[in-house]
């Protein structure tokens, strides 16, 4: 197959368009409340679970943070000593470009519905783009758009985990590849280079998918057209600027290492593409039943729509039929041509799998990936899952293409008129459930019930009496997300161990720091601790000093009493509340001792 011929067309017409055509979706979807700045109502509690909280808290401590290098670093997100808005998801090209204007923005402001439909905005626009450089008219461009729109694994993000919303950059970077292919101008280059920058600053998952397209880009350049120094030059100088500004931005400021446990676990399952199911979601498909799955697959979500599931045997009869008895011949040359992309998506794809290769409920067999790499590197992206993103998005490329090779324009409207339809069937619940969450409306089948394991209303008291949370343990599921959401909202900050990285030597030393001022009546007057028992060392010294010891919703607080006897009063009247008196034994700790044998 001859390198395929890039389509000349308006380029600023046909963004605009598939722009537009974004803007309409979220609207449709999601309506405009999620915008307004000062609404964090959906944000504040979390959607599907905690970690929208999460964002939004990392983002108020690091907004009422005083700057410092790397820029990123916010001290009141693990006070004392601080840590990156990256590793609280808070999308720190968003994070560090509104801290700019803090002192003029309102005390609530939140920018995840922003953020949200900028990526719907871009993904409508790069999708358009992207079929522009496989068929020259415009509907089939808008058309084409409306599939990438429909993307389930883009959707199924939305405002679940706002970073990973940005499949935008996958297109961009598609986009630039076929628009660049075959071309060593210092130009070509640019666009790779600002996308892989960007996409450290918006979420660190996303940049190897940036990475591995332009790869491809170099090394069929380096092969194909013999350009040595430039493919390697550029490759290695768009490393070297993206580290530079994941420095600057504290990306890597966390103490211990980036790598983490659980690589293979997260991984995706081999019937993922056929899978409709989702976290809180227990089915995206209206005709397709869910698949099994080990459970921490899930993150592993990587359902293609039965619009692009039906069309994949549909585009490979249309591929067959236009190119006839040349079609072995032109899929070589495609393979000749192309080889550094089909490396990228098979190697991101494997990558995805783990090392555990799993179909269904069966275990097939393992990769002997080394130690090393499963421990070291391949922990750094532990929930590799989400890397099958850019195979299902060739996927849709590819049906785009097959069904523009025909010359009979009516065939290629009515064919991605007729997947978009069954497309949007098959996933319209989601899509209601949805709406109908956003709009405050019964109907949400994901049963998205907001309910916090802190009721009483002491909490709200003591985010407000007391300027700093430290929590010794995460007392009970999420606990740790509510008390840094409520002390977040108040200006305050904590070391609650919310966020997804932390330096645990640093947060050791916090720990028995904290446990020796509370155990040597030494515990400042603007702290509140929170455990879950009190070791039996502590128990006589915390006695003897002036703190009190409430329980609170199953969390033991330690701190100095602030509270008026009518607060008191009001607490106690609510229920889940007490006072502790030496040895402070509750039915929490003698659980946690017996599960533990301790």
């Amino acid at each position: 197959m001859p390198t395929i011929k890039c389509i000349k067309s308006n380029s600023f017409k046909i963004f605009a368009g598939g722009a537009l055509l974004g803007l309409l979706f979220f609207i449709l979807i999601y309506g405009i409340e999620p915008v307004i700045f000062t609404n964090d109502y959906f944000v504040i509690n979390g959607y599907i679970e905690k970690d929208l909280s999460q964002h939004y808290s990392g983002w108020m401590l690091y907004r009422n943070s005083p700057w410092q290098f790397p820029l990123g670093i916010g001290q009141n997100i693990a006070y004392p000593y601080g840590n990156a808005v990256s590793f609280t998801d808070s999308i720190p090209l968003m994070a560090i470009f509104f801290k700019l204007f803090s002192g003029i923005l309102p005390d609530t402001f939140q920018y995840f519905g922003l953020w949200v439909m900028l990526c719907y905005i871009l993904q409508g626009g790069y999708g358009a783009l992207l079929a522009s450089k496989f068929n020259k008219d415009y509907v089939v461009n808008m058309l084409s758009a409306i599939v990438f729109l429909l993307t389930p694994v883009m959707i199924e993000r939305a405002f679940r985990h706002c970073g990973l919303t940005a499949h935008f950059l996958i297109l961009a970077a598609l986009y630039y590849y076929f628009e660049n292919k075959g071309q060593y101008s210092s130009k070509a280059f640019i666009p790779f280079i600002i996308i892989n920058a960007l996409s450290i600053t918006i979420h660190p998952y996303m940049m190897p998918f940036t990475f591995a397209i332009m790869f491809a880009y170099c090394a069929e350049l380096f092969v194909i057209n013999k350009k040595f120094k430039k493919s390697i030059g550029y490759l290695l100088g768009s490393i070297a600027i993206t580290l530079g500004i994941g420095f600057a931005i504290g990306a890597f400021s966390v103490g211990g290492g980036l790598s983490s446990l659980g690589y293979g676990s997260f991984s995706m399952n081999l019937n993922a593409f056929y899978n409709p199911v989702s976290k809180g979601f227990e089915n995206w498909s209206r005709v397709l039943s869910e698949k099994p799955l080990f459970n921490l697959q899930i993150e592993g979500f990587s359902y293609l729509g039965l619009g692009i599931i039906l069309f994949i045997p549909i585009s490979v009869a249309t591929f067959v039929i236009t190119q006839k008895k040349f079609v072995f011949d032109k899929a070589f040359t495609f393979i000749k041509n192309y080889f550094g992309i089909i490396f990228s998506v098979t190697a991101l794809f494997v990558f995805a799998i783990g090392d555990v290769v799993r179909f269904g409920g069966l275990e097939l067999f393992r990769i002997p990936f080394p130690s090393s790499l499963v421990n070291g590197i391949f922990g750094i992206y532990r929930a590799n899952g989400r890397f099958g993103w850019l195979l299902i998005y060739m996927i849709s490329l590819f049906i785009i293409y097959a069904l523009s090779l025909t010359d009979k324009k009516a065939f290629t409207v009515f064919a991605l008129i007729l997947l978009i339809g069954v497309q949007t069937f098959d996933i319209s619940d989601a899509l209601i459930s949805k709406y109908n969450y956003f709009h405050y409306k019964d109907g949400d089948i994901q049963a998205q019930q907001v309910t916090n394991v802190l009721q009483n209303s002491f909490w709200d008291e003591l985010s407000q009496e007391y300027d700093y949370a430290f929590m010794i343990a995460d007392c009970i599921p999420g606990a740790n997300f509510e008390v840094t959401s409520k002390f977040a909202k108040a200006d305050k900050a904590v070391n609650t161990r919310f966020d997804i990285k932390i330096d645990e030597d640093k947060f050791r030393q916090v720990e028995q720091e904290t446990l020796w001022m509370i155990s040597n009546n030494s515990l400042p007057d603007e702290y509140a601790v929170m455990l879950h028992f009190i070791p039996d060392k502590y128990k006589e010294g915390i006695s003897s000093g002036d703190v009190t010891v409430f329980y609170v919703d199953n969390v033991i607080i330690v701190c100095n009493n602030r509270f008026t006897s009518q607060q008191i009063d009001n607490f106690t009247a609510e229920g889940n509340f007490e006072i502790l008196e030496y040895p402070y034994t509750v039915q929490a700790e003698l659980d946690f001792k017996a599960e533990y044998g301790l």
